[in-house]
């Protein structure tokens, strides 16, 4: 069998000693060629590459951020997707039920590679884009964007960076006080406008160090895409919302919260461009993204 170890030399929590103990175990089963990722984008090339020549496996060493850019590639084919948990929150590696470790989840895909145990999962799609987890227009996206406009704080906090952004978005961003997004749903009726506005492929959402983040508590891989709404969002809300995600979904009986689960499609939309984030990467202004469901997208390994 013929794999292709793909690897972001930057990842938060693996070095280059791990790295050298999952290429000498993956390599002692399939014909390994191995890859640093170099910039942004870099991963989907590569994958592209490697699907045109005919490769049969891709495993994916990195965050979640490496992860989004190799099923670009691999949605739609029979390629093999090993995802190897090497950022922060590592959110699509935990939801597909992998250990939160490099060294350990390797020894999970090597073993699932020698018996046969993959499974088909579906995918969301931003416009063009696919995500395996997440996506958000609006105020998380911003918080995602703020993040990565302060990369050293990233690297100094990591996930306290994400804390950080959230209070400084909620205090000093657009939107919070005349909400501008509009939902059109499948049936062709519209909500709206809301303040807030995410969405889930699975579930967790997303992680606080071990704690999941249960926005969508009914989203699946097995299911389409599920939507969470918050009309107005006082801060009091705000906190009680986030609250309730760690409370097994408490937040879903808050009146001004609204669920909407296994949806085809949708769209969102705004008079004003708002930021798009998929993956819990930040993915530019949008005033209008239809999502979709794409049932069955992606074989991985677990």
């Amino acid at each position: 069998m013929r794999a292709l170890l793909l690897f972001n030399p930057h990842a938060t929590t693996t070095d280059e000693q791990v790295r050298d103990v999952i290429v000498a175990a993956l390599a002692s089963t399939v014909d390994l060629t191995v890859e640093p990722t170099k910039q942004r984008g870099h991963a989907t090339h590569l994958v592209a590459g490697a699907v045109h020549e005919g490769v049969d496996a891709v495993f994916a060493l990195g965050g979640d951020g490496t992860a989004n850019e190799v099923i670009q590639a691999l949605a739609g084919t029979d390629v093999l997707l090993g995802v190897i948990p090497g950022g922060g929150a590592n959110v699509f590696a935990r939801a597909l039920g992998l250990p939160n470790d490099a060294v350990r989840a390797t020894g999970v895909l090597l073993d699932a590679l020698r018996v046969g145990r993959d499974r088909r999962i579906g995918l969301g799609r931003a416009g063009e884009r696919y995500f395996g987890f997440n996506a958000g227009f609006g105020f998380d996206a911003a918080v995602i964007r703020h993040v990565e406009q302060n990369a050293a704080v990233k690297r100094w906090l990591r996930q306290g960076a994400f804390i950080w952004s959230v209070a400084r978005e909620w205090s000093v961003g657009a939107g919070r006080d005349d909400p501008q997004t509009i939902l059109t749903l499948p049936d062709g009726s519209t909500r709206g406008p809301v303040a807030i506005s995410m969405i889930a492929n699975t579930d967790p959402y997303t992680y606080l160090g071990p704690r999941p983040m249960r926005v969508h508590p009914r989203a699946s891989f097995d299911t389409g895409l599920d939507l969470m709404t918050v009309r107005a969002a006082t801060t009091p809300r705000l906190l009680a919302v986030a609250a309730g995600t760690f409370r097994g979904g408490r937040h879903l009986d808050h009146d001004e919260v609204d669920e909407y689960h296994d949806l085809a499609w949708f769209t969102v939309s705004s008079a004003t461009p708002q930021p798009l984030m998929v993956d819990g990467d930040y993915a530019g202004e949008q005033a209008e993204v239809t999502f979709t469901a794409v049932p069955q997208a992606l074989r991985v390994l677990v």
